[in-house]
């Protein structure tokens, strides 16, 4: 997977990114006051924008900050969000049966009020432990009913098939495939996933410590299987989306040591690592993105990034964010950067301690590029560079600082460049056809 085709726009376009600020956002309320900015998950809805906060949930009518009003459960600290077809809300509080322990409670509004659900009724601390491995809910609907799917870290994988009624919650299994045949699949999951036009369900599950699962349900949620994927600690970070017509997976963690993302073009079979990788991309709490558009992660001790090659490489998405020096290396789980929406002209980035930062897309160079195709083929001897494009195109190879190593004219459809003089590494190739239309791929020697 992605050996052959590389998918990619100019690459020089993402250094306008680096230029161009993310701005703080207002956070007066309508009523007066600045609203909470402990902040954990935003929704868009209706061109509204909705945060999370210590303080109930908020909305800004314009998008744009300076208009909060409040939208129901002040005075509780909302955890996660999903305005689907129903309004849900998760909401930490104190234990019922351990004072000094947290759980979770799910809120639904009814049109006039949030009411509480009937999950986890008697708030047993079992479905608070460790808060901050919990990313995503999901709903879908089936047949006129919505389904919720709420995973907890430890305590399962839990189903209500009427809107939060009645619940049930998914049978554990061995792990046979862990190095540990004592490890348990369903039981630690840290989000579960929904995508526009696909009626599976997908999660992450830390079933061992050395490995994690992509899970999956074809049955709305009534039974799971699961995909291998790779260790990244705990895994945080799911998306799927489609790039010139094909399906892809992405997956990310608390670890960006084996690439800032993985991802697959196969359903999750098989996974191939990014080539970025490193400490700035641990702690990888969101992956977003159009179809055959730019990718974006946010990765919360560091930085929000974008890739423009469909996941291959990465660069930051401008300057701005101020990150405190106080907040810990991502492998101690806390998080600043808590989540990441977009909007057909800008990013949203929300904080646990500093409110919300907002990055105008309008005047990046990447803000509506499509990805454009052009296989590149590396000879098994990386000798040669093998290509098809139009007779008469210039085809220029530069490496990543911008340095032109090779300029060639295509003299017949099917060209063949040597490389063997290139050191090994990872080069850039456009081409320009006689009308003047530029394509740029890359390979790595």
């Amino acid at each position: 997977m992605k050996k052959l085709t590389i998918l990619s726009v100019l690459f020089l376009m993402s250094l306008t990114l680096c230029f161009s600020q993310w701005q703080k956002m207002n956070l007066t309320s309508s009523v007066g006051g600045d609203i909470d900015k402990n902040m954990y998950q935003m929704a868009l809805d209706n061109s509204k924008l909705y945060v999370a906060t210590n303080d109930g949930i908020w909305e800004s009518a314009s998008a744009n900050g300076g208009d909060w009003t409040a939208y129901g459960l002040q005075g509780k600290r909302v955890f996660l969000m999903n305005l689907g077809v129903l309004k849900l809300a998760v909401t930490v509080e104190t234990a019922s049966d351990d004072a000094t322990k947290k759980t979770l409670q799910l809120y639904k509004y009814n049109g006039t009020a949030w009411v509480n659900t009937n999950f986890n009724p008697t708030k047993l601390a079992i479905f608070g432990s460790v808060l901050d491995n919990l990313i995503n809910f999901a709903q879908i609907q089936n047949d006129g009913e919505t389904v919720i799917v709420m995973p907890t870290w430890g305590n399962g994988i839990w189903r209500s098939p009427d809107g939060g009624d009645t619940w049930t919650v998914s049978a554990y299994e061995t792990c046979t495939s862990c190095p540990n045949n004592t490890s348990i699949l369903y039981k630690k999951i840290s989000g579960i996933y929904t995508f526009p036009g696909d009626t599976k369900i997908y999660g992450t599950d830390k079933a061992d410590f050395n490995m994690q699962f992509l899970i999956y349900s074809e049955d709305y949620g009534l039974t799971w299987n699961n995909k291998p994927v790779a260790n990244f600690f705990n895994p945080w970070a799911l998306h799927k989306r489609s790039v010139d017509g094909m399906p892809y997976l992405y997956w990310a963690g608390g670890t960006g040591n084996l690439g800032a993302v993985w991802f697959s073009d196969d359903a999750g079979t098989n996974w191939g690592a990014s080539i970025s990788s490193g400490e700035n991309f641990w702690n990888n709490r969101r992956i977003i993105g159009e179809d055959d558009g730019p990718l974006y992660i946010m990765c919360s001790a560091h930085n929000v990034y974008v890739s423009n090659d469909n996941g291959d490489t990465f660069e930051p998405v401008g300057t701005g964010i101020v990150i405190p020096s106080s907040v810990p290396r991502p492998a101690n789980e806390p998080f600043f950067l808590s989540h990441l929406v977009k909007s057909s002209t800008k990013l949203y980035v929300s904080t646990t301690t500093d409110g919300l930062y907002s990055f105008d897309l309008t005047t990046s160079a990447v803000q509506n590029q499509k990805t454009n195709k052009l296989m590149l083929i590396v000879s098994a001897d990386k000798s040669k560079l093998e290509l098809t494009t139009e007779i008469g195109s210039k085809i220029t190879i530069f490496n990543t600082e911008g340095k032109v190593m090779k300029i060639s004219q295509a003299q017949n459809i099917n060209i063949s460049i040597d490389i063997q003089d290139l050191k090994s590494a990872m080069y850039f190739v456009q081409i320009e056809n006689v009308q003047g239309k530029s394509f740029t791929g890359k390979f790595v020697k």
